[in-house]
């Protein structure tokens, strides 16, 4: 690693974000990190196209697909002359783009010796590494941050999702105090739509459904009875969840969007792994109450589901 003088020398930082849309956010505060503490320097960013739409007004991206092998990926980022890599994905994909980058600093995640080859190999992807057990998705690649700013404790801002003018005047067609997220990812271990909407019963008044275009049919058919508004806009989106007064979902990147408006969100988690899961991808800096959903449980998970949301309506007044 280079002395901390040789940082002001840096003019090109590449991220490596091969991931859906909820992680890519959570990805966001370490870009605006970069761009506070080293704002001269060129920052790309390697996505999926799911992704592009949050990086584009931070910095530059370069957009890959699924079939781009890590041979194409460390030729992007040698093209854009990175200097800095910062794998902040943890695919082996990712990993050996980074190594194939030529970068001099190549900073990435260090498994632990549970996973004793993938610990070994990625000696060899990075030259500096980090640990990032224990810690929040935003903390961990904030640690690559400070890694390459050889600082520790450097302030980890909010996710960065900001609609336009004109996303808050199409948003407010959609007004409401209570949103929900449509999705067959509720209809797991056993679940129903059924229970879905015995759910519904607990909550305070009958929400607005928010659902994504690939889930809109299966909303459609299954919810005839709420109103639907299908996102073909991210940031349109986040504007629409902003206007509520809280916000239900399973855990999707759809908690992401709405941790980055500052709405107040009821994420339900599956019980199995929750003590991994639920610290990593809780929703980031705003207020928020976690249901777990345990196979099995229906009438506990609708009445945990209620309280949740009581307590959340009755603090946003």
């Amino acid at each position: 690693m280079p002395g901390p003088g040789s940082l002001a020398t840096l003019k090109r930082i590449a991220l490596v974000r091969l991931d859906a849309l909820g992680d890519t956010l959570l990805t966001t505060p370490a870009v605006a990190m970069l761009r506070r503490h080293l704002p001269e320097a060129e920052i790309l960013v390697l996505t999926h196209p799911a992704g592009s739409a949050v990086m584009r007004p931070l910095c530059q991206v370069a957009e890959v697909t699924p079939e781009c092998g890590w041979r194409e990926l460390g030729r992007k980022l040698r093209d854009f002359g990175a200097e800095a890599v910062l794998g902040c994905c943890e695919k082996r994909r990712a990993a050996l783009a980074t190594w194939a980058s030529g970068a001099r600093l190549r900073i990435g995640f260090e498994p632990n010796w549970t996973q004793p080859v993938k610990k070994l190999a990625s000696q060899v992807f990075f030259n500096a590494s980090v640990a990032g057990r224990g810690l929040h998705e935003a903390e961990r690649y904030a640690q690559l941050v400070e890694k390459l700013m050889q600082r520790t404790g450097l302030e980890v801002p909010p996710l960065q999702l900001e609609p336009r003018p004109e996303h808050y005047r199409a948003a407010a067609a959609w007004k409401s105090s209570l949103g929900l997220q449509l999705t067959p990812k509720w209809c797991r271990f056993g679940y129903t739509v059924q229970h879905l909407r015995q759910w519904l019963t607990a909550l305070p008044e009958k929400p607005l459904g928010l659902v994504g275009p690939a889930e809109e049919s299966w909303a459609r058919q299954h919810f005839p009875d709420l109103r639907l508004y299908c996102s073909h806009d991210l940031f349109e989106y986040a504007a629409v969840l902003e206007g509520l007064r809280v916000f239900v979902t399973i855990d999707t990147g759809a908690a992401h969007v709405a941790a980055a408006r500052r709405v107040p969100t009821v994420d339900v988690f599956p019980a199995e792994n929750a003590d991994f899961c639920v610290p990593r991808w809780r929703p980031w800096q705003c207020p928020h109450e976690i249901v777990l959903q345990p196979p099995g449980s229906a009438h506990s998970v609708g009445v945990a589901l209620g309280e949740a949301v009581g307590r959340l309506w009755n603090a946003a007044g």
